[in-house]
């Protein structure tokens, strides 16, 4: 999603990782979250406390095989 502007739309925001939500908030409350992983969303880094994959893992092919 294009950060600035679903924050500026939003009412409500829930930001997840792993699977779990780890902050649910107003924008302004996200936009001042000191959570280095909200951190790094906002501000579109590829690298810090969640790990950048590329390529991107074959999940689909890790799908099939379970």
């Amino acid at each position: 999603h294009d950060v600035e502007e679903s924050l500026s739309i939003a009412d409500h925001v829930c930001l997840l990782s792993a699977g779990r939500v780890i902050l649910a908030g107003t924008p302004d409350e996200v936009r001042q979250s000191s959570d280095p992983r909200v951190v790094q969303f906002l501000q579109g880094q590829a690298d810090g406390p969640v790990g950048f994959h590329y390529p991107a893992p074959n999940y689909e092919a890790q799908l099939l095989e379970a």
